[in-house]
């Protein structure tokens, strides 16, 4: 019995279309067929350490879990030594059997080649091109070349932007590159796309990472390019300021606000450093921001403009302050999505002539409403 339900999952994962090369138009991921290429993906660090280091069935765990949960992106570092030990020659010869696993499960993969070179001797330009020409031969992964240029774990010339253009050339353009965490300064938005650690604010209550996500729509539109929020806040099993978050409604609200700015989204999360599958608390929070894709059209990145309430072209023209943190919208054609953060029960709002309320949503911590253009709305203020 055993046997045949693995013949049948084979025979299932074999009749779906694998992950292939992708490349990067206007501020979108697309696929090497054209098509849309959603990035839903998960922090994952060790991953490549465990086939490295003889635990590859772990992996080929953490990889088929992925899948099954919808996800399309792990992010793995290709060396380290402060959180586990990965010399930089031990992560590139395992890494073309990681992309494999991979491949097998429908994923792709965000390889971090630059990590802890203070502390770990490494040829930059050797390591990077190698990791490049694997990435390249296999197809299912992309590059980005340091993870925080600027952290005090880094070598000198690693948050030099020069470097790190320097090291992108070395890798060839087939291979979409990212130079590192753009936030110590735009030169690290030079390349083909953007990685962004989110501020953790604990302002408004612990909102404050939360409505910090809505600051990356001024980054798509200023380098038009695709900006992935790839360590925002993370998931733990307490609240830690500034670190760590536990509140599963501020995750489905960070998800949520993440996809109606366009971004790309990475669930960040205590046990992803180890690359474990999400247990606890975190594996709560982790279910509260997956739902976001099943709340919302699958391609709303792609649709319309990201707006703020009050903006020019808004749907929603004013609301109160004291009865919801911010209000956020995508607009396209005669459709507004709206998303109020954090409403009270008695949140209201006014709309912008022709617009009418077609469905609200109340989900815990956050309320999706749908908006039609056509006629008056027939909701007012105090009407939720």
């Amino acid at each position: 019995m055993r046997l045949l339900a693995a013949l049948l999952l084979l025979t299932a994962v074999a009749g779906r279309p694998a992950p292939s090369q992708l490349h990067v138009t206007d501020r979108q991921f697309v696929t090497a067929e054209g098509r849309p290429f959603q990035w839903r993906g998960i922090t994952a660090f060790r991953l490549l350490e465990l086939v490295a280091h003889g635990r590859e069935q772990d992996a080929e765990r953490y990889l088929r879990w992925a899948h099954v949960e919808g996800l399309t992106v792990a992010r793995v570092l290709a060396m380290a030594t402060n959180l586990f030990t990965l010399s930089p020659e031990d992560g590139r010869a395992a890494l073309p059997r990681l992309l494999q696993i991979a491949r097998r499960h429908q994923m792709n993969l965000e390889v971090v080649a630059l990590a802890d070179t203070r502390d770990v001797r490494v040829d930059l330009d050797e390591h990077v091109a190698a990791i490049g020409r694997i990435i390249a031969e296999h197809g299912n992964g992309v590059l980005e070349i340091a993870n925080e240029p600027g952290h005090a774990t880094q070598a000198p010339e690693v948050e030099k932007t020069d470097v790190l253009s320097r090291l992108r050339r070395r890798v060839a353009a087939s291979v979409p590159v990212a130079l590192g965490s753009v936030e110590r300064g735009d030169g690290f938005a030079a390349a083909d796309y953007v990685t962004w650690h989110a501020p953790r604010r604990t302002s408004d209550n612990g909102w404050g990472h939360v409505l910090a996500i809505a600051e990356g729509d001024a980054m798509l539109r200023t380098w038009n390019k695709p900006v992935v929020s790839d360590e925002p806040m993370g998931a733990g099993e307490r609240f830690e300021p500034g670190r760590r978050d536990d509140d599963c409604a501020r995750f489905l609200a960070a998800a949520l606000l993440t996809r109606f700015a366009g971004l790309g989204a990475t669930f960040h999360y205590q046990e992803g450093l180890n690359a474990a599958i999400p247990t606890g608390r975190q594996l709560q929070c982790f279910k509260s921001w997956n739902s976001a894709w099943t709340l919302l059209p699958a391609d709303i990145e792609r649709r319309g403009v990201f707006r703020r309430a009050g903006e020019s072209g808004a749907a929603v023209s004013t609301f109160s302050a004291r009865r919801a943190l911010a209000v956020f919208e995508r607009q396209a054609d005669d459709t507004a999505w709206v998303l109020v953060i954090r409403p009270q029960p008695s949140f209201s709002a006014a709309w912008a002539e022709g617009w009418r309320i077609s469905r609200v949503r109340r989900l815990d911590g956050a309320w999706i409403i749908t908006a039609r253009r056509g006629q008056a709305s027939r909701k007012r203020d105090g009407d939720f």
